[in-house]
Order: structure tokens, then sequence, then C-alpha cells
């Protein structure tokens, strides 16, 4: 019998309390994997493989901390969109349905990983637009929506704001939880957000 367990703890205190989720991966016993090798870079989780059978499941657990993160950038995300669509609707200029589009794909890629772990997200996923559990985020898209209606240059420079703000919020999240399945969607975020800043700035030209 083969046995082998690896374990490290995600940097960060706790946050959110009460939450257990995690990530599995399947590897065979003679694929030429280990365990250790599965988790070389990583900045947390927990591994444990035994037995006789061909394949085992190697768990990644992530903390507190990654949780609640992971739930405000899902609420960014919203936010980012629902502004995108109203100043769509005040402005009919296209990039803002363009971007707010894109916006609503990171969401979803966000709510599909968070449900994947065992997290409830309903109240996100049915939230009217405009509207936030987190009060920050709630002050901060009623702030937005008031500086972009006094112009469409406004709204533009709104969404330059946005965006680097996501920037700098996604890079930081996917940096806590190097090397799983979450850090390549925030990648992918990361590289969206730089995609819609370049729109902006180019239309602001």
């Amino acid at each position: 019998m083969y046995q082998y367990q690896y374990s490290k703890e995600f940097a960060g205190s706790a946050g959110r309390q009460g939450e257990s989720s995690s990530e599995s991966v399947t590897v065979a016993e003679n694929g030429g994997t280990t365990v250790e090798q599965l988790f070389a870079g990583k900045k947390g989780g927990t591994g444990f493989w035994t037995g006789d059978t061909d394949a085992q499941t190697v768990t990644i657990t992530y903390s507190d901390e990654a949780i609640s993160e992971l739930l405000f950038m899902i609420e960014e995300e919203k936010l980012a969109g629902d502004i995108y669509e109203a100043f769509y609707d005040l402005y009919g200029m296209k990039i803002f349905a363009n971007v707010a589009a894109s916006e609503s794909q990171h969401f979803d890629a966000l709510v599909d990983l968070a449900e994947s772990i065992g997290l409830d997200v309903d109240e996100f996923i049915y939230e009217p637009s405009g509207t936030f559990v987190d009060e920050e985020l709630q002050q901060l898209y009623d702030t937005l929506i008031a500086q972009g209606s006094v112009s469409a240059t406004d709204a533009l420079e709104v969404g330059v704001a946005i965006e680097e703000k996501d920037m700098i919020d996604i890079a930081e999240a996917a940096d806590a939880v190097e090397g799983t399945a979450l850090a390549s969607i925030y990648e992918n975020l990361l590289a969206g957000s730089a995609n819609h800043l370049e729109a902006f700035q180019d239309v602001l030209l």
C-alpha cells in the first residue's frame, strides 16, 4: 500500500467563519504525478493519497480569507456589469454593452467555481441590478453612477476607474490562491480587465 500526505496552510488570517470549501483533483497512482508535485507552488491546501486503487482524489481546501475574497470579487464583477448596463441605457454607446456582456461572463465564471466548492451564492445571483450585499460596494456603485451620469465622457472615465480597481483587486486575490483553479479564473479575469481598460482609454483619446 502506498500512502503519502502533504499539507500546507494558506497565507492570511481567517475571514468569513463557518465556511469549508475545497476543490478536488484526481491523479493516477502510476501516472508519474506525485502529490508533492501536484501541490508544488500552491499557496495552501491539503492532500491525502492512500490505497491500491488506480486513481485517488487530492483535495485542496480554501481558507476563510480566500472564500471571503471570492464572494467580494463576485459582487465586484456584478457592480461593473450593472454600471455598464446603466450607462448603455443612458448613452447608447456600444462599448458599454460589450463590456457589460464580458463582465457577466466573469461573474458567471466565479459563481460556477463558488458553487463547485459548495458555496451558496444565490443571494448574489438573484440580487436586483444596482443592489449589493457588501456595503462598501453599494456605496461605490452609488458614487460611480452619479459621476458617470454627468456626461458620456464622465461615464467612460468611470469605466477606466473600475477596470483599474478590478485589476488591483484581482491580482491580489490571485496571488493569495496561487496554483489553484480559482487562481486560473482570476488570471483570465485580469486579462479581460486589461482589455476593457484599453478599450475605454482608446475611446477617450
